[in-house]
């Protein structure tokens, strides 16, 4: 017998499911994505993408005209799946806010995000605080 928290966790899983199709289709009603790391349906969806997965959700992103946001925060990203995102995730013409805070990137996954940021020109809040990133020098 499944318990109402098991039927809440598929149920939340197969809700992210949605959004992600959504982003891939272009849906002009999903204009934002928000992973928070703190909640155990995002941590067990995360925990089952692939770098594939994860460099898919970025060319999905950067197809998309109408995503304007993208919060991943608090646990939701390390360099290794920034890295892979962001092989994706090369550019976008309306991502206008990226919320990456509290999460464990370093300079390496940080700097996977420069050809997105060469070219994301309506980009006006990045928000990285929280993270372990010190200069290299």
């Amino acid at each position: 017998e499944e318990s109402e928290d098991d039927e809440n966790s598929v149920s939340s899983i197969l809700s992210e499911v949605s959004l992600i199709r959504g982003i891939m289709e272009n849906n002009p009603y999903r204009t934002h994505i928000e992973w928070d790391g703190n909640s155990n349906y995002i941590q067990r969806y995360i925990q089952n993408m692939s770098d594939e997965d994860w460099e898919q959700l970025g060319r999905d992103i950067s197809n998309n005209i109408h995503l304007h946001e993208i919060s991943l925060y608090l646990g939701v990203l390390n360099d290794r799946t920034m890295s892979s995102l962001f092989r994706g995730l090369t550019g976008s013409r309306s991502i206008e806010e990226l919320h990456l805070f509290r999460n464990e990137l370093s300079v390496a996954g940080v700097g996977s995000m420069v050809p997105f940021l060469q070219s994301a020109n309506n980009l006006f809040n990045l928000n990285l605080d929280g993270n372990n990133i010190q200069s290299e020098g």
